[in-house]
């Protein structure tokens, strides 16, 4: 019988050691040619309102050895109205009651009817936080604490946790446009996970000094300047955008700086022209042939730090359907195991064709 997990559920089974450990593996078989993965669909349709339209996006992956198929996919209504000038894109909770609507469908290899539908929201978060923190721990200097956070909202606090996982954080300094909302998440950082946590009151005090830099916004414009990155620091950004919105996080001068690159899918930004490669590419400032990707670090296949003085960028350009299908199964595992979730009559999802 399927199993309905909501996100409570997940949070219940859910460690970002474990999730770490998952990716880490999914990305070693994905280097192995031992991994089925999709690139990402996003699909609009125009609504009636100014900067504001519907986004169906889907994306599915599979580690065969595992047993199962994932489907990931959210129905959206998406804004990209400027805040204060700058271009952001946002989604809408439009659902009723303020909701969203994503879903992961776990898929049975060998009996074809999912086992699990399980919302998105928890793992969406985690699987994007604990990818970049597993760059940091591939490309970060081994004595790297001192954490430069742009983004005060649940991606943000994501990153926070999954970078305390695998850096021992010893400052956070963070910094969104709200006043409000970044000293909010820096009293939380520093209540729950004992770190030293401040808000600061502009981008640039966040990303001076420290050795890690995390971009985790909504924004479509650069955020970072390169010109403000210590040596040796390590970059994160996670925006990625799309053939319909070319958006960015990082400008040229981090790019000309950085020793090592590393995207989630070089094929995919070039693909569909994502910003803050192609761009650079463009002016001659990056080759594609010098960007590698995450999975080939992960198996060694790609350069690492070759000093302490070096600064390396991972761009964490797209989700992939192998993210969902690292982590889905092993939450479902877990939940069955411990009894959570409800379950479904499983003749729902199967059919009888008539002749």
């Amino acid at each position: 019988m399927p199993l309905l997990l909501d996100n409570d559920d997940v949070q219940k089974v859910f460690s970002v050691q474990t999730c770490l450990e998952a990716l880490e593996q999914a990305y070693l078989a994905q280097a192995k040619g031992a991994a089925v993965v999709r690139a990402r669909s996003q699909t609009y349709v125009p609504l009636d309102e100014p900067d504001v339209q519907y986004c169906l996006k889907t994306m599915d992956g599979s580690l065969p050895e595992t047993g199962y198929m994932t489907l990931r996919l959210t129905s959206d209504v998406v804004s990209e109205a400027r805040v204060n000038g700058v271009p952001r894109r946002e989604k809408l909770a439009r659902g009723p009651g303020g909701t969203y609507c994503g879903l992961i469908i776990l898929f049975s290899l060998r009996e074809l009817a999912p086992v699990a539908i399980i919302h998105d929201g928890y793992i969406q978060v985690y699987r994007v936080a604990c990818t970049s923190a597993l760059s940091a721990k591939l490309l970060a200097r081994q004595d790297a604490g001192d954490l430069g956070l742009l983004g005060s909202s649940g991606q943000a606090w994501a990153h926070l946790v999954a970078m305390n996982a695998v850096c021992r954080l010893r400052r956070v300094n963070v910094f969104s446009p709200n006043p409000e909302r970044r000293e909010i998440f820096a009293e939380r950082a520093r209540r729950e996970l004992g770190v030293a946590a401040h808000a600061v009151a502009s981008a640039r005090q966040a990303v001076e000094g420290s050795d890690l830099v995390v971009a985790a916004t909504n924004t479509s414009a650069p955020v970072v300047d390169g010109h403000w990155l210590a040596s040796g620091a390590h970059v994160i950004s996670i925006v990625s955008g799309d053939q319909k919105t070319q958006r960015r996080e990082l400008d040229d001068e981090t790019m000309r700086r950085a020793a090592v690159v590393v995207a989630h899918s070089k094929q995919i930004a070039r693909d569909t022209n994502q910003g803050d490669l192609a761009v650079p590419v463009g002016k001659g400032i990056l080759t594609w042939d010098a960007i590698h990707d995450l999975c080939e670090l992960v198996a060694g296949r790609a350069p690492r730090r070759n000093s302490p003085q070096e600064i390396t960028v991972f761009k964490n350009n797209v989700g992939l359907g192998l993210q969902f299908a690292a982590i889905a199964p092993r939450v479902y595992e877990l939940a069955r195991r411990a009894g959570i979730g409800r379950e479904l009559p499983g003749e729902w999802f199967l059919e009888r064709m008539k002749p």
